[in-house]
C-alpha cells in the first residue's frame, strides 16, 4: 500500500486502512465545479467585502459591499465559513463557530518510490500526508489566533517534520510552499445549516474539517429549502435553533 514507509517501518506500532475512503484535490475541485457553474449562469464577484446584511421589516432586503453597492435577492445564504460570525452578530444571530487555524506545505515530489502513494494520517501529530499527481501536501495542527491569517517562519515546522520523518527521500521539504487557512468550528463539531428567524436567510457553515467533505451534501440539503423542495435529510440538530437562535 506504501512502500517508502518499510523503510520507517520501526516508527509504527500498527495503522488503520480505511479502503472507503477517497483523496483528491479540493482547488481542482472548486475551480472546475466554479467553471462548471459559470457555464450554468452563476455570475462569481470576487475580491468583495461584505459591509453588512441589510433586514428591514423582519426580512433581508440586500448585502451591502464595498464595490458593488447593494445585492438584492429573493433568498439569501449564510456560506462564509469562520467569518459568518461577523456578518450575522450585527443582525441578532450570534453562532458560535470560532476559527481554528491550520496549516499546510506542498512540496514536488523527488523519488516516486520513496513518496507517499495515497494518503497517510499520522495520529500522532493529527497530520495528513497525501500524494497528489506530482506534488505531496501535509496538513495540520489547530491553533487558536483568531482571525490572524498569518504565516509565521516556523508556523509549518511540524507538518514539514512530519513528512520529513515518515517520507525523508520522497519530497523536497526545502522548495515546500506553505500556506494557512481557517476552520469553522462549532463547539459540537456539527455544521450549521437551515433556516434562521428571518425567512429568507439560510446558513451553511461551521464545517470545521469537513469543509470539503460536506460540502456538496450541505449545499444540496440547504437548496432544496430554499426552493421549499423536502430535504432527503432530517435538520434536526442542524440549524441554529440548538443555540437558541
Amino acid at each position: 500500500m506504501e512502500p517508502a514507509l518499510a523503510a520507517v517501518r520501526g516508527k509504527f506500532v500498527g495503522g488503520l486502512r480505511l479502503t472507503a475512503d477517497r483523496t483528491g484535490d479540493c482547488r481542482m475541485f472548486t475551480m472546475a465545479l466554479a467553471e462548471k457553474a459559470a457555464e450554468l449562469g452563476v455570475k462569481f464577484h470576487y475580491a468583495q467585502t461584505i459591509e453588512q446584511i441589510a433586514v428591514e421589516a423582519g426580512r433581508v432586503v440586500g448585502v451591502d459591499t464595498d464595490q458593488m453597492g447593494r445585492v438584492t435577492g429573493d433568498a439569501y445564504v449564510c456560506a462564509l465559513g469562520s467569518y459568518a460570525p461577523r456578518v450575522l452578530t450585527p443582525i441578532g444571530i450570534r453562532l458560535p463557530v470560532y476559527p481554528v487555524k491550520g496549516y499546510s506545505v506542498t512540496l514536488p515530489v523527488t523519488d516516486d518510490a520513496m513518496a507517499p502513494q495515497s494518503t497517510i494520517m499520522d495520529e500522532t501529530h493529527k497530520v495528513a500526508i497525501t500524494r497528489l499527481g506530482d506534488r505531496i501536501r501535509v496538513a495540520g495542527q489547530a491553533e487558536i489566533a483568531g482571525y490572524s491569517n498569518r504565516l509565521g517562519p516556523n508556523a509549518t515546522n511540524t507538518v514539514r517534520h512530519v513528512i520529513s520523518d515518515l517520507f525523508p527521500k520522497g519530497g523536497d521539504v526545502d522548495r515546500a510552499e506553505g500556506w494557512t487557512g481557517l476552520r469553522p468550528m462549532t463547539p459540537d463539531g456539527t455544521p450549521v445549516l437551515g433556516g434562521t428567524a428571518l425567512p429568507n436567510l439560510f446558513l451553511n457553515t461551521g464545517h470545521g474539517t469537513l469543509g470539503w467533505t460536506m460540502a456538496c451534501g450541505s449545499g444540496r440539503a440547504v437548496a432544496d429549502l430554499v426552493l421549499c423542495r423536502t430535504p432527503e435529510i432530517s435538520f434536526d440538530g442542524l440549524t441554529a435553533a440548538r443555540y437558541g437562535q
